[in-house]
């Protein structure tokens, strides 16, 4: 047995839920072998005395291989974890392979949200589809007891990357996003962005983001990230509008990052050195209709639009992951 071998009695087992898993959504390994060691895998909900005995034993594995993870409080009753096991035929055994904490919040007045604390494969499992197979329980869950939504705290790139796939193909299925999908990706086919004043519209409306989260309980900033892959896909070919996606893309970040009244009129801060602090002293005033284009521009300007084409390069790069990995499994 090596160290990454962790095998679960049954007698812990035995007051578990076993929780049904549907189909994978396309981001498990197409290995028809890997595809039965999924089959004979299970999901079983711990909780209660039972996951603070389980997860003691986990504790070494979450500080080795979590970066920047903390053990969860097991006394407090809200924690759950969603255990992913094989069964070993010659042992009263169950063989580890992954595991999930969720933790409970309550929402005003009566509703609960489901907030993904912490998730592992552990490193023999990786890149196989478990961890996928793992998120589609949870968005499973988070539907069947029809809670507020489902988030996930501080996800690494890794973890984005596989929940960003499931959730297009989930969002790519669900009949009700089109009609307003498709005259964004029309307008995009038929107008030059580049040519217009004012930034073009492209985001959902909030009916469409509120209908998402309680159908599918994806959270509004989850939604608007593969919302922009939903629009990507629909580029075909993408090298013929990818000018204007990427304008679309641009107007986004720049209006997250630096503001929507960074062209115009607004707050703006200049440095005035005192005495007191040189470093720390300045004023801020609020610029109005033309005056604003007879004040030199900070030097930090230009290091703003840098910070702009980088973040830009990098959701690109991002969406384009996504696109390709979405795009194989749904030919």
């Amino acid at each position: 047995m090596t160290f990454f071998e962790i095998f679960i009695m049954k007698s812990i087992a035995s007051g578990a839920e076993a929780l049904p898993r549907t189909p994978s959504n396309g981001c498990s390994n197409s290995d028809c072998h890997m595809q039965e060691e999924l089959i004979d895998a299970e999901v079983l909900r711990v909780s209660g005395i039972t996951l603070g005995h389980l997860y003691s034993r986990l504790v070494p594995l979450v500080l080795l291989l979590v970066d920047g993870s903390n053990p969860i409080d097991v006394t407090d009753p809200k924690w759950e974890m969603y255990i992913l096991v094989r069964k070993v035929q010659e042992d009263s055994c169950m063989k580890l392979l992954g595991f999930a904490a969720v933790y409970r919040f309550h929402r005003y007045p009566d509703g609960m949200r489901l907030r993904l604390g912490q998730i592992l494969i552990l490193p023999p499992y990786q890149r196989k589809g478990y961890g996928c197979s793992l998120l589609e329980v949870l968005n499973n869950v988070a539907i069947s007891e029809n809670v507020y939504d489902l988030t996930v705290e501080e996800p690494e790139d890794s973890l984005q990357h596989v929940r960003t796939c499931i959730d297009v193909k989930r969002l790519i299925a669900f009949d009700s996003i089109h009609d307003t999908l498709n005259p964004v990706i029309s307008q995009l086919k038929q107008e030059n962005l580049s040519k217009k004043s004012q930034p073009c519209q492209c985001g959902p409306p909030g009916s469409l983001i509120e209908n998402v989260r309680k159908s599918l309980k994806i959270n509004k900033k989850q939604f608007l990230q593969c919302w922009e892959i939903l629009v990507y896909l629909g580029l075909d070919p993408i090298e013929k509008y990818m000018e204007n996606y990427k304008i679309m893309i641009s107007n986004r970040v720049k209006a997250d990052v630096i503001g929507k009244e960074s062209d115009g009129a607004g707050k703006r801060l200049i440095d005035i050195p005192t005495e007191f602090d040189p470093e720390m002293s300045f004023a801020m005033f609020k610029s109005q209709g033309d005056d604003a284009n007879g004040i030199e521009k900070d030097d930090n300007q230009t290091n703003q639009e840098e910070l702009l084409r980088q973040l830009v390069d990098e959701r690109l790069k991002q969406i384009k992951s996504v696109a390709e990995k979405v795009s194989i499994h749904h030919v």
